[in-house]
């Protein structure tokens, strides 16, 4: 019936079409010119992606003209003979030739553009009030646009082409605006999603992804990961925002660090994505079988955790990471990210959702919540009928409160005051190039160098240089009596500055004398996460490895390594510090739980 009423609209339309008066037309053209140069999309946009009117259509060819005429580039479609559209720039209307179906496209000596910042006009047969939109059946801008999210696109439009209704379907993209030669139509705004539906929509989606088969999910994976490369661009276009936006804000370097987004990093990201699907499925294996004396066979095997919701502050990363892991243990998740990172994680979440249902997967199991209020948090943390395990990542701050507030089970990610203790029997070439690479290869990460630790013996050698090579990120010491009596500029430690986790370019430095001191300070002042010895003394190493108190415990290395990718997880959904069910980095193991199965033969008590 869908199919029929859409036949019937293009028939009606093209009759419209023959019967407007030449004049007529050519003048709502003009109309229509004038509101939309006016938009603030226009006069924003840098380039304007048009295609060439075409069988009595509004007059693009007006706007093009206009568009030169106010400095911007112009680029228009051109169907290739890989049957996809492209867009290729043009510096006039002489660049045009006889093309696809008739239609004018650009000659073939044209530039490809290939963006996600400019501004699409999307041509169309016929639209309604609510902007739904009737193309011509080719389904070009469609697949365009998916493959382009980032570009604003807005429809031109007669307004005999305008109806009531149209047909429609879910996936359709819809016009941002319709500028007619009479009026602008907005579509509907889509209701932000509450958290019951979000609960409700995880839940229904829980029981088909736990019995999801491994292959099925390997290959969803890879289809994320692919994706993620080829909409590269789209996600760097709204992470720009996101750091525009904070630098703005006069976020420190390191939190900016944190949320920065860049081709490698996504390259990363998919990289993570694809060793999460080659690794074995946890899902299904049988942990332990024994026979009971009565005959019973009992034993334990993996299951999924159900539904995970994890709150996490500006690591846009995360928003892969997590449902990468997540989805290969067969659990849903819930994501609410950091407001600093908001259209990072709405364009990651959306892209992967596109992924999933190029699969055949549903895409509720993963949810971005995106009211990032508080209250919106503190309301999270109560839908226990909805999610089995909450898991926080980000500052102390965050986490105690999801620690101490939440009526969730929580497994806790800590905050990282990771300690390098520097011993008497020390490389010290060896300790200065582990501490200039776990304090500066990136200071906003939780596995960062943040404290320094030297045994006295070795503090007049290896002070001057490493402050020689400190200085070269211009890190700004903090050090105790000892340590401001060997090298200048050094600002005097307090006591705040042993537990600190700066996530910037300073490092406290404390004097002791013995491996029973270096000891004895890490353990009262570290948060569980990771902490280094380097040493050539085998006994300190395993007295260090024995008695420091953490997930991760190093003997000459960086504790930089302290990372799901890096231990061989693929990546991780978070460190964890604490002492139940997981510690350190998560993989897919820390995300399932066990349940007994039972073989009998009609054995009763």
């Amino acid at each position: 019936m869908e199919k029929n009423r859409k036949a019937e609209i293009r028939t009606e339309v093209k009759k419209r079409r023959a019967s407007a008066n030449t004049t007529e037309l050519h003048e709502a053209s003009l109309r229509i010119m004038e509101q939309f140069v006016s938009l603030l999309a226009y006069q924003e946009a840098e380039i304007l992606l048009a295609y060439v009117d075409a069988k009595r259509e509004v007059e693009t060819r007006l706007l093009m003209a206009q568009a030169w005429k106010d400095g911007k580039k112009v680029a228009a479609p051109r169907v290739d003979g890989d049957g996809i559209m492209h867009y290729y720039y043009m510096d006039s209307l002489e660049d045009l030739e006889p093309g696809s179906f008739g239609i004018m496209e650009p000659k073939k000596e044209c530039a490809l553009c290939e963006t996600e910042k400019g501004l699409l006009l999307m041509p169309g047969v016929a639209f309604d009030v609510a902007c739904h939109r009737v193309g011509y059946g080719g389904g070009y801008y469609d697949r365009y646009l998916e493959r382009h999210p980032g570009l604003v696109h807005i429809a031109l439009a007669f307004e005999f082409q305008v109806f009531d209704e149209v047909p429609f379907e879910a996936h359709d993209i819809l016009p941002e605006l319709i500028v007619t030669d009479r009026r602008i139509l907005k579509p509907v705004e889509s209701k932000m999603k509450t958290l019951e539906e979000i609960g409700k929509s995880a839940k229904a989606a829980e029981p088909i992804l736990r019995i999801l088969n491994s292959g099925k999910k390997e290959e969803a994976l890879l289809q994320v990961a692919q994706t993620l490369l080829d909409m590269n661009g789209y996600i760097l276009s709204e992470n720009e925002k996101d750091v525009k936006k904070a630098e703005e804000n006069g976020m420190n370097p390191g939190l900016i660090d944190r949320l920065t987004l860049t081709r490698g990093r996504i390259e990363a990201m998919a990289e993570g994505i694809r060793q999460v699907a080659a690794l074995e499925d946890p899902v299904g294996e049988v942990l332990s079988m024994k026979p009971r004396p009565n005959g019973l066979m009992i034993g334990q095997k993996r299951v999924p955790l159900g539904v995970i919701g994890i709150i996490y502050e500006a690591r846009p990363n995360v928003t892969a990471d997590a449902f990468a892991l997540c989805f290969k243990a067969g659990n849903v998740v819930i994501l609410r990210g950091g407001s600093d990172a908001a259209r990072s994680n709405q364009a990651i979440v959306k892209v992967i959702r596109m992924a999933l249902a190029h699969q055949d997967v549903p895409q509720d199991v993963i949810q971005l919540i995106e009211d990032t209020k508080r209250e919106t948090v503190q309301e999270f943390m109560r839908m226990r009928q909805y999610v089995d395990v909450l898991i926080p990542r980000g500052g102390a701050g965050l986490i105690r409160t999801v620690v101490e507030n939440s009526q969730i089970p929580v497994i806790e990610t800590g905050t990282g005051n990771c300690h390098i203790y520097v011993d008497e029997s020390a490389d010290l070439k060896m300790a200065a190039d582990i501490i200039y690479n776990a304090k500066t290869q990136r200071i906003g990460v939780c596995n960062a160098c943040e404290s320094l630790v030297i045994h006295k013996h070795v503090l007049g050698a290896f002070l001057p240089v490493l402050k020689e090579k400190l200085d070269q990120k211009e890190v700004e010491l903090r050090g105790d009596e000892q340590v401001m009596a060997v090298i200048d500029g050094v600002k005097k430690a307090t006591e705040e500055d042993w537990g600190c986790e700066y996530l910037d370019y300073i490092l406290s430095i404390k004097t002791v004398s013995s491996i029973d001191e270096a000891i004895a300070h890490i353990n009262r002042y570290n948060t569980g996460h990771s902490e280094a010895i380097v040493t050539s003394d085998y006994a300190n190493a395993q007295r260090f490895l024995n008695e420091i108190d953490a997930a991760a415990v190093y003997v000459n290395a960086s504790t930089r390594f302290t990372d799901g990718f890096e231990f061989g997880f693929g990546a991780e959904i978070g460190i964890s510090t604490q002492k139940l069910h997981a510690r350190g980095p998560m993989g897919l193991e820390a995300l399932t739980s066990s349940k007994y199965i039972i073989y009998g033969n009609g054995q009763i008590r």
